[in-house]
């Protein structure tokens, strides 16, 4: 039995398996909780003390923010399930720069159907969130501060991130932090430290986006750790995210058309389909032009800014994320149709990378210590088969971020697909532009004990959108047998998206 009460000194734990930190290595702290509960809502917080680097004990320590939320009925299961964030990069307690809101009440409340049965266990990743050292950019964050509000598709702020993220990188540099050391593979090991200083044997991983290929490590690392897992939104390791992420792109938007397009309703309001948006946006890469920003309630009239065809399509991108706004892209595009091209800029926001939220070193550092391709001549090669779509795919790449970002390359897709028994439920989102559902096809060919949820209207990570997604990932914690999972009875998986028909 898993004992549940506030521990009152440090935990300092023995860990016998092979590859383990040595016993005085891994230290938890109990500490006061950043999760505000109430009477019927109990967590315990602690900081964890792991190994910077697993091979070189004198290396130093990190210190990760760990909060336990405790089921609500008095005899839990044995194994918990733990939640690994996304990003990478984004953090678990916080809404981090600029926003800084608290995430509490999200995370009782989305917890709230594993709890019933489990605790479940919340930290942040090394380098993100509340972990130290921390590989937060604030020399990002002034620039996002003094950004103009309208600044136009030529504007040179992406030369001016790329030096404030040089500059980030020199000062970690140059405050010792072993960058080589914040990657996925030290993450899974550090989930496993996790899990077991706080007294598990087991515990079932819930991932979504990033936390996915960060769940998926620990399943090849640690096997003995998972008792199953749901993935949602999947990010497989052998996924290159430059090569892969235009027909990814070109996928999502042939979806959404096609949907439309069997659509009475969405039909006449974008008649043009898939080839009208793809006419529009090469007219405005041809000869961009200066737009209104239609959304007058957050703008107010008058407001102008300059976009190319690219410029549009990768603001579209961003709303295929979102289950709500992804259902007004037909709208916007048949509306420019039939002349309105102000309408291509209902989803124009002034953004910097640093306004994501996320720890953007730890962004950057994950994502280029372990690509698979940096080349741009070859992801340019590569963008330029999916036409429109390729050249929205570059504006994304990380290229240009990791050249001035030096980290040892060490590509995570080297060692293969993750091969593992472990019971595991996939879900995707049919409109998802980042992880589509051929990449949950994909992982799942080496995972043989699992099953796999696509749902219709879904876009990005469909367990934080629907709830009959999030129930369904409960559901299979509590009965992990994939050849029993069920299709959801919700509209949200059988039908596609309710397109909107107005603004």
């Amino acid at each position: 039995m898993i004992a549940r009460d506030v521990l009152a000194c440090a935990l300092l734990l023995v860990l016998a398996a092979a590859g383990h930190a040595r016993a005085d290595a891994v230290e938890l702290r109990p500490v006061a909780c950043w999760i505000t509960g109430n009477v019927f809502q109990n967590a315990d917080c602690y900081r964890a003390i792991l190994p910077l680097d697993r091979a070189n004990p004198a290396a130093g320590t990190v210190d990760l923010p760990v909060a336990v939320l405790r089921a609500s009925t008095d005899d839990p299961a044995p194994d918990p399930v733990i939640y690994l964030e996304g990003g990478p990069g984004a953090p678990t307690f916080d809404g981090g720069y600029p926003a800084f809101e608290d995430y509490s009440g999200l995370w009782w409340d989305h917890s709230t159907p594993f709890r019933r049965s489990r605790d479940f266990i919340l930290f942040d990743q090394r380098g993100m969130g509340l972990a130290l050292p921390s590989l937060d950019c604030p020399e990002l964050h002034a620039i996002d501060t003094a950004l103009q509000h309208w600044p136009g598709f030529d504007d040179p702020l992406f030369d001016e991130e790329l030096v404030a993220l040089a500059s980030c990188h020199a000062r970690l540099v140059g405050q010792g932090v072993d960058l080589a050391a914040f990657d996925t593979r030290a993450s899974a090991d550090d989930v496993a430290d996790i899990v077991r200083a706080l007294g598990y044997e087991q515990a079932n991983l819930y991932g979504v986006s990033y936390g996915t290929r960060l769940g998926l490590e620990i399943m090849r690392r640690h096997p003995g750790l998972v008792r199953s897992a749901v993935l949602d939104g999947v990010y497989p390791p052998d996924v290159d995210a430059e090569l892969d992420f235009p027909e990814a792109i070109a996928g999502a938007f042939a979806n959404l058309f096609a949907d439309c397009a069997a659509d009475l309703g969405c039909r006449s309001i974008a008649p043009g389909g898939l080839a009208g948006l793809e006419a529009m946006v090469g007219e405005l890469n041809a000869a961009p032009r200066e737009l209104e920003l239609y959304d007058h309630e957050s703008f107010g009239r008058g407001a102008m800014v300059r976009f190319d065809g690219t410029f549009v399509l990768s603001t579209m991108v961003d709303m295929l994320y979102d289950a709500y706004w992804l259902t007004y892209i037909p709208l916007a595009v048949g509306t420019a149709e039939r002349g309105e091209r102000d309408a291509l800029s209902y989803f124009y926001w002034t953004t910097t990378f640093a306004s994501q939220g996320l720890s953007e070193g730890g962004f950057i550092n994950v994502e280029c210590r372990e690509a698979a391709t940096l080349d741009m001549a070859v992801i340019e090669r590569a963008a330029a088969a999916h036409g429109v779509y390729g050249k929205a795919a570059i504006d994304w790449s990380l290229a240009p971020y990791c050249a001035v970002w030096p980290v040892a390359n060490d590509p995570i897709g080297a060692a293969g697909p993750v091969v593992s028994d472990v019971p595991t439920l996939l879900m995707s989102g049919r409109y998802d532009p980042v992880t589509p559902a051929s990449f949950a096809e994909r992982a799942a060919q080496t995972l043989p004990h699992s099953a796999h949820l696509v749902f219709r209207s879904g876009g990005h990570a469909v367990t934080f959108w629907f709830t009959c997604a999030r129930d369904a990932a409960a559901a299979f914690f509590e009965n992990p047998d994939p050849s029993a999972v069920a299709d959801p009875r919700c509209r949200d998986f059988s039908r596609p998206a309710a397109f909107a028909r107005r603004f």
